[in-house]
């Protein structure tokens, strides 16, 4: 709240700030969900190095197995025959989803057979649809939340998936969906704040590509049409950030780090 302004109360922010540190000296063992947060710990928060443990966040793999590809979804929304690139999750403020939409607008005067699927619910949802509007997007479509139930199913239709995030966030949080295309075997095309271990992930898993978010319209757009153009590397790339998924994220490999470290 605070990296986003939406936090401005100097009492306020030493109130939890002061909760914060309580936490930290109380705690026998922390845990950390990226590699940086637990540097940033330790560097900026003084917590001791010996305190901290990294145990990233884990999915569970099964909804993704065999799951049989019937382009349901494409048929629904009428681009069968198009390169999705999926975003499904909260449109808010924190995800700095106008680059896509701007860049998307760009994008189709290259090709007309690019189209960005935008699935998710929040109160930036309005005003997204209100910049798609004016700026006459065309390769951009909107749809309210699927069931988890279908989710996996809804990503393994998808050509690559987005991950964001506005570059007003300061920390080295990683999207949740990503895990969710990795288990999908997806390539992630991620457009994060410079600080996001997003960008390591995506290098050493080799499962798609990264740029920054405070990047240019042109400069995105530019990054999506590469993406476009190697399409023929995306399955490996895909299967890249499964078998990387399989090895470090699933549930039970994560659950048995954090059951030894207890």
């Amino acid at each position: 709240p605070m990296d986003l302004g939406a936090m401005r109360n100097k009492l306020l922010i030493r109130f939890f700030e002061n909760m914060e540190q309580k936490a930290y000296k109380n705690a026998d063992v922390i845990t950390s969900h990226t590699i940086n947060s637990r540097k940033f710990l330790i560097e900026k928060k003084n917590v001791s190095s010996n305190k901290i443990c990294y145990i990233p966040n884990w999915i569970d793999i099964k909804p993704y197995l065999n799951i049989k590809r019937t382009n349901s979804f494409r048929k629904l929304y009428g681009i069968e025959d198009k390169f999705v690139f999926l975003f499904a999750g909260v449109m808010g403020r924190a995800q700095g989803i106008d680059l896509i939409i701007k860049s998307a607008s760009e994008v189709n005067k290259i090709s007309e057979e690019i189209y960005f699927l935008l699935v998710g619910e929040d109160k930036e949802k309005g005003r997204l649809m209100e910049i798609v509007e004016e700026y006459s997007v065309k390769n951009v479509i909107f749809h309210p939340f699927i069931s988890q139930e279908k989710y996996p199913e809804l990503v393994k239709e998808a050509d690559a998936g987005l991950v964001c995030l506005s570059s007003q966030n300061k920390t080295p949080v990683i999207p949740g969906k990503a895990w969710g295309y990795m288990a999908a075997s997806i390539p992630i095309v991620a457009f994060l704040n410079k600080e996001s271990d997003g960008h390591v992930l995506i290098t050493e898993a080799n499962c798609g590509y990264s740029i920054v978010s405070d990047a240019s319209v042109e400069e995105a757009k530019i990054f999506l049409i590469r993406v476009f153009d190697e399409k023929d590397k995306l399955k490996e790339y895909g299967e890249n950030g499964h078998r990387y998924m399989l090895k470090n994220l699933t549930k039970e490999v994560c659950l048995t780090k954090l059951i030894d470290l207890i």
